[in-house]
């Protein structure tokens, strides 16, 4: 009668392992799969921190962008930033004044936003938020 029960035990232990063994392989298997993306969030934001600053020490385009009277007038600008971002780069540009919310319509994508204010005197000039909007192609 003992080694009936001890078979038994056996038999429940090898199905315990087996059962482990499986969820473990269909979880590896799962996470194998999933589309392994590198982490270019520092890179763009850095990038973007420096198109900003080019733009916000380069005479004419901060004067475009202070002078600018709507958001979607911004084509010097646009062309500046062209030149200077990665081909691989869509981009928008918002400019606004410094208290409205400066949004746009966004592709369903991962964005990345770093803005700028530019400013030049306060007497001559209101000072304006410039709003770079990225994502990848």
């Amino acid at each position: 009668m003992r080694k009936r029960f001890d078979r038994k035990a056996w038999l429940r232990i090898v199905e315990a392992f087996l059962a482990i063994l499986i969820i473990l392989t269909a979880l590896l298997v799962i996470m194998s799969r999933q589309e392994e993306r590198a982490d270019i969030t520092g890179s763009v934001h850095e990038k973007q921190s420096e198109i900003l600053e080019i733009i916000s020490k380069d005479n004419a385009l901060r004067n475009e962008t202070i002078t600018t009277t709507t958001s979607e007038n911004n084509a010097v600008i646009n062309n500046a930033i062209k030149k200077m971002a990665p081909n691989s780069w869509n981009f928008s540009t918002r400019i606004c004044n410094l208290a409205e919310a400066c949004g746009m319509t966004t592709p369903d994508k991962e964005i990345y936003v770093s803005e700028r204010i530019i400013t030049s005197t306060l007497d001559d000039y209101a000072p304006k938020k410039l709003r770079l909007f990225v994502w990848i192609k």
